[in-house]
């Protein structure tokens, strides 16, 4: 009983806190004057010589325009909202939304099976890319909906779950804490059982573990990788490590989908998405269009790719790619391409290091 009371107790707290934080999306400012002048992977498969000399010459030709045109084609594909959307699930289920503005569209939701009508709603979408991959892109998961979460995890047979956040950042909860993190132990969700069963291979800063799902006498098994070290609204240095995880992902992903999360499920997740999306349009076509990759995953996951420094990395993570697979030339060019965006990611922590402080500490 006192177990189940300190439990209804949180639950409140966080519903009251979450009431209070009622929104994610922020209209991120590209200021193009805060940047002068614009500007061993074994598993990986190399692109055919035309194709990849296709692909060579796009990226090239990304690094000497340089960063400001990036910026200018951001500015406008952050405005983009597919035509036609309709998001009726989202506004009947307001206590299964993290955030109030971040919505999910009818069209692609993932619809909870087995269940009635009135009680298949959860805050994800699918986003199908080329060579049939396919994703879940959804929210971090509320205690209120930890259950549903394991239940679409469950159903789907998804084979891994790639989580881009940490539970709380900057003090702030971004993530319900959705599964048992020691190895060996298990909790009970509802009718689901889950289970850690044991720590997989790490790769670098990201933990991977073995989780066991189950639902009445059948099990099923998923690779969990927790990146905790990706900060909210921004983006890594490097692009290595994002590529590296995609690789690792690859042979799972021909068994069945991948669930990728954050805590909006739009930001870091839409980054991530678009980045293997990219990096697919390279290997077919030896040329690739990052506004029209957005707007792509946008038109199934709605917000995607949350800021200007995120729309950044995706070409980042196509040079180190690129440069993995192709022997992509460090050049005047791409090295002047790195530092322009270091020198962007410095600025842009720096600004939303501000923006938190006078949030804390309004005058």
């Amino acid at each position: 009983m006192e177990k189940e009371k300190r439990t209804k107790e949180k639950s409140s707290r966080q519903r009251k806190k979450r009431n209070e934080r009622k929104t994610y999306i922020k209209d991120e400012a590209v200021k193009e004057t805060d940047v002068a002048n614009s500007s061993e992977y074994k598993d990986i498969v190399p692109v055919s010589d035309k194709i990849g000399d296709n692909a060579l010459q796009c990226v090239r030709s990304i690094c000497r325009k340089g960063l400001r045109p990036i910026l200018k084609d951001f500015s406008s594909v952050r405005k983009f909202l597919p035509p036609k959307m309709t998001t009726i699930m989202f506004d009947r289920y307001p206590a299964k939304n993290r955030y109030t503005d971040v919505m999910c569209l009818d069209k692609t939701r993932v619809i909870l099976k087995d269940r009635p009508k009135n009680n298949d709603y959860i805050h994800a979408n699918w986003v199908n890319l080329s060579n049939n991959k396919r994703y879940i892109c959804t929210q971090g998961p509320l205690d209120e909906t930890i259950e549903d979460f394991w239940w679409m995890i469950f159903k789907e047979e998804v084979q891994a779950i790639v989580m881009l956040c940490d539970f709380i950042e900057d003090g702030e909860s971004k993530c319900a804490e959705y599964y048992p993190l020691t190895a060996g132990e298990k909790v009970q969700y509802g009718g689901i059982t889950v289970k850690n069963e044991k720590d997989g291979e790490n790769l670098e800063s990201i933990i991977c573990q073995i989780i066991s799902v189950r639902l009445d006498d059948d099990t099923h098994r998923v690779y969990h990788y927790r990146w905790s070290t990706w900060p909210d609204r921004s983006s890594p240095r490097s692009g290595a490590l994002l590529v590296t995880l995609l690789m690792k992902l690859k042979t799972l992903q021909e068994k069945g989908p991948i669930t990728v999360h954050c805590s909006a499920g739009i930001g870091r997740t839409g980054t991530f998405c678009a980045v293997d999306h990219a990096i697919s349009r390279l290997n077919e076509d030896g040329i690739v269009s990052p506004p029209d990759i957005v707007k792509e995953i946008r038109r199934q996951r709605l917000h995607s790719v949350q800021s200007v420094l995120q729309y950044l990395f995706i070409h980042i993570c196509l040079i180190e790619y690129l440069q993995s697979v192709k022997s992509l030339p460090q050049d005047s060019f791409t090295r002047r391409f790195r530092r322009d965006y270091e020198k962007y990611l410095k600025k842009f922590t720096e600004r939303l290091a501000r923006d938190k402080q006078q949030t804390s500490n309004p005058a």
